[in-house]
């Protein structure tokens, strides 16, 4: 097609392609939907490429199982029209992958966090512990000693001093021991191992079969060989979020489309790698992502698709 898409036209093709991804997948997909569907591919090239787009994406989420009742909703508005039916599926699908998950580690845990939310808690030791968006812990504080649970997300500690009680995170492979400091620990989540980070005084961090003590200015998380790795870091920067701010210094596109994420209802998929290879600089309000996401399309050769109110696609000009 030589003519350039305007944006509507992106955006309407991205809504029928992902309705068809929807469609064709569903179980009660008829002879003739695959008939129709096959006339709308064969129409235009973009809607050859945007249902390749959508059908990768469907490949991460078609392992989530959507219980009957809510089949047969989706199934009656397939029947109103294509178009609600994209709407009304992706929201079943994408609300049970990202919010099922957390909603077992918020019934377990003792303080947690919505979406978008930080808090401060003063815990009975006189410890302080603040918890960036999506967190959930549980604390278990023994005579022996002071343990933590991170269940999901990510928090800052600032441990008062007991060299009788030792103040140990959990974070899944990861356990970090302070030896009297401040300093972040973040759970695995998806590709990322998980990570511990130190703002001042020591820790002693135990992944793997490996063990380190980091000081100030050093972070550490599990390889993909199951190693313990250590890195300088700058801890200000990395735990920004408890002053409301995000920072990003010479970052990926796809690192920031992926910090943003955590702070919003939904995914940001970024399509291309063109567009995830764009470096960010950066200061942006974790209390406005929608206006961090206008930023970025205004200053990156990247367009930024909103499909559904859950949904939001990345991609190269």
């Amino acid at each position: 097609m030589a003519n350039r898409l305007s944006q509507d036209g992106e955006d309407r093709i991205a809504q029928e392609a992902a309705g068809w991804v929807a469609r064709l997948q569903s179980s009660d997909a008829t002879e003739r939907d695959r008939r129709e569907f096959q006339l709308w591919i064969e129409r235009d090239v973009a809607h050859r490429e945007a249902y390749g787009e959508f059908a990768s994406l469907w490949t991460d989420l078609k392992q989530v199982q959507v219980p009957a009742e809510r089949l047969k909703d989706i199934r009656r508005t397939r029947r109103t029209t294509a178009r609600s039916f994209v709407a009304a599926g992706l929201l079943v699908i994408l609300s049970l992958a990202l919010h099922q998950m957390g909603f077992v580690d918020r019934l377990r845990a003792d303080h947690y966090t919505g979406i978008g939310e930080v808090r401060t808690i003063r815990l009975a030791d006189g410890s302080t512990l603040e918890l960036n968006t999506d967190s959930a812990v549980i604390v278990r504080f023994s005579q022996a000693e002071r343990r933590v649970l991170l269940l999901r997300g990510e928090a800052f500690f600032d441990v008062a001093r007991n060299p009788d009680r030792p103040f140990v995170v959990e974070a899944s492979m990861l356990s970090a021991t302070a030896l009297g400091t401040r300093y972040g620990v973040r759970a695995p989540d998806g590709s990322f191992s998980g990570s511990v980070g130190v703002e001042s005084g020591r820790v002693a961090v135990a992944g793997g079969h490996d063990r380190a003590v980091l000081r100030a200015g050093e972070a550490a998380g599990v390889t993909a060989q199951g190693q313990l790795g250590v890195r300088q870091a700058d801890i200000s920067n990395e735990t920004a979020w408890r002053s409301g701010k995000l920072v990003f210094s010479n970052r990926p596109l796809r690192e920031v489309m992926a910090a943003l994420e955590r702070y919003r209802h939904g995914r940001i998929v970024v399509m291309d790698d063109k567009a995830a290879e764009q470096l960010v600089s950066g200061i942006f309000d974790l209390n406005d992502t929608d206006d961090a996401l206008r930023v970025l399309e205004e200053n990156l050769p990247v367009s930024i698709i909103r499909v559904t109110g859950i949904m939001t696609i990345v991609r190269s000009n």
